[in-house]
């Protein structure tokens, strides 16, 4: 019976079906109108029991989504295993691109970092669907880090040669 999971950053937590279901959930919501929970929940269990079965007592992340991806197809739900394989990437992006800007933080004085030169470098098709997601999160830090709006929009329109309307309708 697995009892952890090791995180990205190498934390142990409670594995929990609960999650695994949530996630699938997440995943058929996307592709369908009607989601069967007791559905989601076998899928889920089908993950623990396929863990189980590859002897993994101590499962990384990855480890449990690759193989809910490979229960998905083998189950016949590849629109399913799709969304859940863009879903992951997007996820991917997110982490990296704040691991790029905290990194970024740490390793210059608070005076010479540019966090508009890091935006530019992570943020070069904002028009992008799934960048737009991005920009909204990375607009969402930078006000964490208490940078005046006004600047934020400023730098950015001059970085992408986009209008101040153009730029809150991405945002929004």
């Amino acid at each position: 019976m697995i009892k952890s999971i090791r995180k990205r950053d190498g934390r142990l937590v409670d594995f929990e079906v609960d999650k695994i279901a949530g996630a699938l959930y997440k995943a058929f919501s996307a592709c369908f109108d009607k989601v069967e929970l007791k559905k989601v929940y076998a899928i889920a269990h089908d993950v623990e029991k396929r863990l189980e079965e590859k002897e993994s007592t101590l499962p990384t992340v990855e480890l449990v989504q690759d193989t809910v991806e490979e229960i998905l197809i083998e189950e016949g739900y590849v629109r399913v295993a799709k969304a859940y394989i863009l879903y992951r990437d997007k996820r991917s992006r997110s982490r990296d691109m704040k691991s790029i800007l905290l990194e970024s933080i740490e390793n210059e004085s608070s005076d010479d970092i540019n966090l508009f030169d890091v935006f530019e470098n992570l943020m070069n098709d904002a028009m992008d669907k799934t960048r737009k997601e991005d920009l909204k999160k990375f607009f969402k830090l930078l006000k964490e880090l208490n940078i005046d709006e006004e600047i934020i929009y400023q730098k950015v329109s001059e970085t992408f040669a986009m209008t101040d309307e153009t730029l809150k309708s991405v945002i929004k």
